[in-house]
């Protein structure tokens, strides 16, 4: 049976499917079926033009994408799926070196290496070379060589004249010990299967030769994310003759920081002047009010093929842009008006409700949130926040405050940040402990008293110094309840864990903002909670953190923008639009325009991936991340939204996450003595309405003017004159009983008496 693309396709789609140009350009925009026009244009060139399938190549960049249009095209043209060449860069290049990497006098039978390979090589080199494995220059090294293979340079390429950073050419040594010593291992690493490809078909022209006439037909999905490499392959693996097809949209290009090169897609024209331009500028997925608000934002880059998304489908509700005081009060809403959408159907349905953001820290206070009221979810491209591993170093110690016959948890932490003590020395201390019927805490805290020891002396040392550090801030925690955060941070700087993990984490790792993101939950519980022990505090995290949250599939998806890319859903919130964050205060700083025009592309893809629901939120409480408050992000602002005066219910309730007023309805919400009420559409709500009592409670002092002198009333210590205002909304006091504490200075069980000169 013959295809009738011209009732299967849109007029713009037939167009690209059906166009006989030999070089085509398709800028497609989110939701305009991209992979529908590719799977039927491959089906047209066999089914309408008669092109072998075995003569059309067909790339993209995951497996998933691949799998999905050979599936559909063998659909489309039964018997040809077994013949057709789909797949990603990386997984076409290894099949080509199967075959033909002999001609680099390489065995057939190589082996691929994975990133932990590389890093496990690299650090067995330094070692050799007297380099401990902590070493910043390892990682430095490893950074160099993909930035190298990127480009396309092997150690030989490489001609250093002026150095670009200090330990460059030390870099430079670390690849080319690391090449030879992969080579007579026969291995390759990720990057090696498109650079040896390239090495093949620029060094042997016959290989060249046979592999170009192979294919009629090369089709490059996702083109905007493109690199020099890949570029260069698609050229040789073509001939004059050959049709190439493109489809991208370079509005998408969020992975320059990994090598792609938007003027790839954006200069084509230039490469192939006889070109076909087809824009597929109609939406299928999204409403008319988030098509708006993401075209609104993109056409402030400069770099872009002018398009204009449009669809046929409804108007749909609003697209909602929330501000509030605290990250606490941002995740509170977002759960509220998912509980509330979910609620709309029973059993609740959660699967087509995603949360975004621009970095995985953010998590933190809509997790605690999550998890505080059952609500199923699941995070994707990362680890969740209290699982991770800078997090699970410091609660450990935290733990060992409290218990320290927790020997897991000192097992953790004995050597982290590094302090020298090797495994074979660990192994005899866990024994001389186990031999005197100690935990290992208590072993190390006395040490001193154990001359017989068979540690060396340096372990000893260390273990002594690590305890004596630990000993004295529990006697600080132990009656300054209320500043647990600011003397744990101290601590954690102090035996130099921030130093560790910045010269550990990766390249595009934020290990130090996640620590900071944890004083400030540890602050927001506090603050929540004044009730409640530091004890308790730790008990919810593993609470939190041991909760099974699959549910069959039926979730939550909690995801950075650049995993969702690709994906749809329901409803979309991105969290987290402050300046700084997002836009990325560190693209902006290296790349300038171009790094913000690329966040604005990041936030363009964030937008799109909503079909019928977009809530954009952002908060402007302190954070130790950024050491300061945020404003709300400009891409608010150029996506044509500006944030309402706060409504008489805001002022009311404050900011408990329903955002400052009342929108398309309500779910049931709990008011004053546990009395609810169900919320329609268009119901209008009264928040002094006799039968809704009003039990409002007090989150904080309102004071945040505090400064040297002023005289002050804490509920449990008494009265005190303060001494100073730290940064993080911290004030030392002096206590008139002659205690000094370093309190939180918006408690509520703290109240002002009067200013200095006996104002009040």
């Amino acid at each position: 049976m013959k295809i009738d693309y011209a009732s299967l396709l849109n007029p713009t789609q037939l167009e690209a499917v059906t166009t006989p140009k030999q070089h085509v350009r398709i800028i497609a925009g989110a939701g305009s079926g991209k992979t529908r026009v590719l799977t039927y244009r491959i089906a047209f060139l066999i089914d309408e033009v008669g092109v072998d399938p075995q003569a059309i190549l067909a790339m993209t960049f995951t497996n998933k994408a691949a799998k999905e249009m050979q599936s559909r095209v063998a659909e489309l043209v039964p018997g040809c799926g077994m013949f057709l060449q789909i797949s990603t860069f990386h997984s076409f290049c290894a099949k080509f070196l199967r075959k033909e990497i002999y001609r680099l006098d390489f065995p057939l039978s190589f082996t691929i290496f994975d990133d932990e390979d590389q890093e496990k090589l690299i650090k067995a080199i330094g070692e050799a070379w007297g380099y401990k494995k902590s070493d910043p220059l390892l990682k430095q090294a490893l950074i160099y060589i993909g930035s190298k293979k990127n480009r396309g340079l092997y150690p030989e390429n490489i001609k250093i004249q002026y150095h670009s950073f200090e330990g460059e050419a030390e870099c430079l040594r670390f690849y080319k010990e690391y090449e030879d010593r992969k080579r007579e291992m026969h291995c390759l690493d990720f990057d090696d299967l498109m650079l040896y490809t390239l090495k093949i078909l620029e060094e042997f022209p016959e290989a060249r030769a046979a592999w170009a006439n192979r294919f009629q037909h090369i089709l490059v999905d996702e083109f905007q994310d493109t690199n020099d490499v890949q570029f260069k392959l698609m050229r040789y693996f073509s001939t004059p003759a050959t049709y190439i097809y493109v489809v991208g949209d370079p509005d998408q290009t969020i992975y320059t920081w990994r090598g792609a090169n938007q003027k790839l897609i954006l200069d084509f024209p230039n490469v192939y002047p006889d070109y076909a331009d087809v824009v597929l500028d109609r939406n299928y997925r999204s409403t008319k009010n988030i098509l708006a608000a993401a075209n609104r934002l993109i056409k402030h880059n400069v770099k872009r093929v002018p398009k204009n998304l449009y669809t046929e489908g409804a108007e749909g509700k609003p697209v909602t842009a929330r501000k509030f005081d605290s990250a606490k009060g941002e995740a509170e809403f977002i759960v509220r008006e998912i509980q509330r959408i979910a609620e709309a159907e029973y059993p609740p349905f959660y699967r087509n409700i995603a949360v975004l953001y621009r970095s995985s820290y953010l998590t933190r206070p809509l997790e605690a949130e999550l998890g505080a009221r059952g609500m199923p979810y699941r995070v994707f491209g990362g680890l969740r926040f209290y699982q991770r591993r800078e997090i699970k170093d410091v609660l450990a110690y935290f733990r060992l405050f409290l218990n320290s016959l927790d020997d897991v948890a000192f097992t953790r932490i004995y050597n982290v940040p590094k302090r020298g003590i090797g495994d074979a020395s660990f192994e005899k201390f866990v024994r001389e402990a186990k031999g005197l019927g100690l935990s290992l805490y208590d072993y190390a805290a006395e040490l001193e008293q154990h001359p017989d020891t068979e540690l060396p002396k340096k372990a000893v040392t260390q273990l002594i110094l690590l305890t004596t550090q630990m000993e004295a801030v529990k006697a600080q925690l132990k009656d300054n309840y209320e500043t647990y955060s600011s003397i744990l941070r101290k601590f954690i700087t102090d035996i130099g864990y921030y130093d560790y993990i910045v010269e550990d984490q990766a390249i595009d790792e934020d290990r130090a903002g996640n620590v900071n993101a944890l004083f400030d939950d540890i602050n927001g519980y506090i603050s929540q909670h004044p009730e409640s022990t530091f004890d308790e505090y730790l008990q919810n995290i593993a609470l939190l953190t041991s909760q099974d949250d699959m549910n069959d599939g039926n979730y939550i998806s909690l995801m950075t923008i650049h995993v969702a890319k690709g994906l749809e859903f329901d409803h979309v919130f991105v969290m987290g639009m402050n300046h700084g964050s997002f836009p990325s205060a560190r693209a902006e700083a290296e790349d300038g325009r171009d790094g913000v025009e690329e966040e604005r592309r990041l936030a363009y893809v964030a937008f799109t991936r909503a079909k019928k629901t977009l809530t954009l939120t952002c908060n402007t409480g302190y954070s130790y991340v950024s050491g300061s408050s945020q404003p709300p992000s400009c891409f608010f602002e150029e996506a044509g939204f500006d944030f309402p005066k706060e409504s008489l219910y805001s002022q009311v309730y404050g900011n408990r996450g329903f955002g400052g007023r009342k929108e398309n309805g309500w779910p049931k919400v709990s008011f004053g003595q546990r009395q609810t009420r169900d919320f329609d559409d268009g119901d209008h709500f009264d928040p002094f309405a006799p039968s809704e009592p009003v039990v409002e409670k007090k989150e904080d002092n309102g004071i945040t003017d505090w400064c040297a002198g002023d005289r002050m009333h804490h509920e449990k210590f008494g009265d005190g004159t303060v001494l100073r205002f730290i940064e993080g909304a911290m004030i030392e006091v002096l206590f008139d009983n002659g205690a000094k504490r370093t309190l939180v200075s918006t408690h509520p069980m703290i109240s002002r008496i009067t200013k200095p000169g006996g104002t009040a």
